[in-house]
């Protein structure tokens, strides 16, 4: 298990909505016990492992966006979410091949990136895409460990099961700090996130705390893998960024 680091870093914060549903805590505080690290799941040196299609860690399940949202490229080479989940149920969809989700080790730890237009794998889509998180089970927090990040900036949306929305909350001012946040009046109706960014070196993920056990999949036999990955990156290395320095060896 990592060790944990206690606290967050409390920067610039907007609401997307008028009265705030989600608060942003410290981290630290955070009394659920479920824990993401990433580490039950194939990453490697940079580049990393490639995944094509939903995986799931610890019983979340991870691809590009939701089905309903619309993912656009900014003019700086960034996914950027619109639009709401559809459907009724809250359900993942997998980006472009090459262009959805990426693990890889970093200073020994797993850690999480979306992979921007540029595609896998190339150093300027590592950290540059989005991403969204799937539990099977209605959440009252969640928090992360924030890695690489140079005072850009990301946009969180917390969405109930049917795909409404709780609140989007926009951070700025980006460093590699853990972010918490708590559903007011501790309702349970959490049941996904997604996350896009414009950091300059764009971001990665690690150390997903939430409070209620979700077991919305299991890691694949090895021999399915490969219908799922894509590309295995060499162990050991260092990510090299041409847009900035996203703080990975």
């Amino acid at each position: 298990m990592k060790a944990l680091l206690l606290g967050a870093v409390a920067l610039g914060l907007s609401a997307g909505a008028a009265q705030a549903q989600i608060s942003q805590v410290d981290y630290g505080t955070l009394t659920g016990t479920q824990l993401v690290t990433f580490d039950d799941v194939p990453g490697g040196g940079s580049p990393g492992t490639n995944y094509d299609g939903i995986f799931f860690s610890n019983g979340v399940g991870f691809a590009e966006r939701f089905v309903g949202q619309t993912r656009t490229t900014t003019s700086g080479g960034f996914d950027s979410l619109s639009g709401a989940p559809s459907g009724g149920s809250l359900t993942l969809q997998v980006g472009a091949a090459g262009q959805n989700l990426n693990i890889f080790t970093n200073s020994g730890t797993q850690v999480l990136t979306g992979l921007g237009p540029e595609g896998f794998p190339s150093v300027d889509a590592i950290g540059e895409g989005s991403f969204a998180a799937l539990f099977s089970s209605d959440q009252s927090q969640f928090g992360f460990q924030l890695v690489g990040g140079n005072n850009g900036s990301a946009t969180v949306g917390f969405y109930r099961a049917d795909g409404s929305l709780i609140q989007t909350i926009t951070l700025s001012g980006l460093g590699s700090a853990f972010y918490g946040f708590q559903r007011v009046g501790g309702i349970n109706d959490i049941r996904g996130i997604s996350i896009f960014n414009s950091d300059p070196a764009g971001v990665a993920f690690d150390n997903l705390k939430f409070d209620v056990r979700s077991v919305g999949g299991a890691v694949p036999e090895p021999a399915t893998w490969a219908m799922m990955v894509i590309g295995f990156g060499t162990v050991g290395g260092a990510l090299r960024r041409r847009r900035g320095t996203l703080a990975l060896a």
